[in-house]
């Protein structure tokens, strides 16, 4: 039976393309160091692309600058995803807004028991669901919210704070439910992030603008039924995104927070299949107490059975000074599929478990970190999509 938020996806088909490795051309400075001033706009009268340590205040595309354009609105698609890891959890929370509907999640997993408590909803029309101009804007927030329902990021200039209440999250073992809330502060002053401007298919109309950063000092504190865990010495991560999908996309991921044996804040970004140049993504990052170190491409080796056996994730052409080696044990998983008359499909899986391996970095100023994982708790993806 097709329901009426599938006859919305149906509906909604746009775009064309397909996702490929695309060459290396005067439209991206590919492989090269992160510029430390971004420019105020990013449409003017042509895309900027690039890579920068500092956002873009004004993400804008064409379609919202020029009204000639504005239909191509229709295919914008953003989300911003969070998570936070703790000595004993990981939080997970995700706002998605597409043109047709709107995936929202929240999911925390114990880390010793690998237990799971999940909240997912998909809101016909993205209903309910406000998005902030960019990933910085400090005069608008990014939020869900229903008559009882409350989930909201909002940036203030030194931290992003997000809010959760109202809403009730189901074990992945006991199916019982309980209400889960939180009140947390990300702080972003002295982290540089990594900004990524990349035209899609080799295509200058077709932008994707991302904001991604791991490492972050988060503080405040979450309430599972009657139990409160404080946040006093975690750290999290964020993925903020604006783009003119392809039709076909599909991408593999990384994400981690850890802090090393000897204190230093760790953040892991590492991808493959979407924002690639000649084989190796332009996103892949490592951050050493907020500093941020660009890597070579990777590759993923996703075993058949994603959820539960080990992946590899090892550098196409490691280095002295640039090398990752890196498996991925999964102790769970939050997984959607969704298929829509073959028009719109969705086959995704988030595994979360444990990293062991290495990863070497060298940085602008020729600093090498070494940094080897130990049982590392964060999370790996395999999506897959027409949309």
């Amino acid at each position: 039976m097709l329901t009426y938020p599938s006859l919305c996806l149906a509906l909604a088909f746009a775009g064309t393309g397909v996702a490929q490795n695309i060459p290396l051309t005067s439209l991206f400075p590919a492989n090269k160091p992160a510029v430390a001033t971004a420019p105020v706009h990013l449409f003017e009268s042509g895309y900027a692309f690039g890579r920068w340590k500092a956002p873009i205040e004004d993400v804008r595309f064409e379609s919202e600058v020029e009204w000639t354009h504005a239909l191509e609105q229709a295919k914008i698609k953003r989300w911003h995803y969070t998570s936070v890891n703790t000595a004993d959890y990981l939080v997970a929370f995700t706002i998605v807004s597409l043109p047709y509907a709107a995936p929202v999640f929240v999911y925390i997993v114990d880390k010793h028991t690998a237990e799971k408590w999940e909240f997912a909803t998909n809101v016909p029309l993205s209903a309910g669901v406000h998005f902030a101009a960019s990933s910085v804007d400090s005069a608008s927030c990014t939020s869900y919210a229903s008559l009882w329902r409350d989930l909201s990021f909002c940036f203030d200039e030194r931290a992003w704070h997000m809010t959760l209440d109202g809403i009730h999250v189901t074990s992945d073992r006991t199916k019982n439910k309980l209400p889960l809330s939180f009140d947390l502060s990300m702080t972003a002053t002295d982290h540089e992030p990594l900004i990524l401007s990349f035209p899609l298919a080799n295509d200058p109309l077709r932008p994707a603008y991302v904001h991604k950063g791991a490492g972050y000092r988060v503080h405040g504190a979450l309430t599972l039924g009657e139990k409160r865990i404080d946040f006093s010495d975690a750290l999290g991560a964020v993925d903020w995104t604006k783009s003119i999908a392809l039709h076909h996309t599909e991408w593999n991921w990384v994400s981690s927070s850890f802090k090393t044996d000897d204190g230093k804040a760790v953040g892991i970004n590492l991808s493959a299949r979407v924002y690639d140049v000649d084989g190796a993504s332009q996103e892949n990052a490592l951050w050493v107490d907020g500093k941020l170190c660009l890597l070579g491409g990777v590759s993923f080796a996703v075993p058949a059975h994603p959820v539960t056996d080990t992946w590899t994730i090892r550098s196409k052409n490691a280095t002295a000074l640039d090398a990752v080696d890196l498996e991925f044990t999964p102790v769970g998983a939050r997984q959607e599929q969704v298929n829509v008359l073959n028009v719109v499909r969705s086959a995704f899986v988030q595994p979360y478990g444990r990293f062991t391996g290495h990863i070497t970095c060298t940085m602008e100023s020729g600093e090498t970190h070494r940094i080897r994982l130990r049982d590392t708790f964060g999370v790996v993806e395999d999506h897959q999509a027409l949309w």
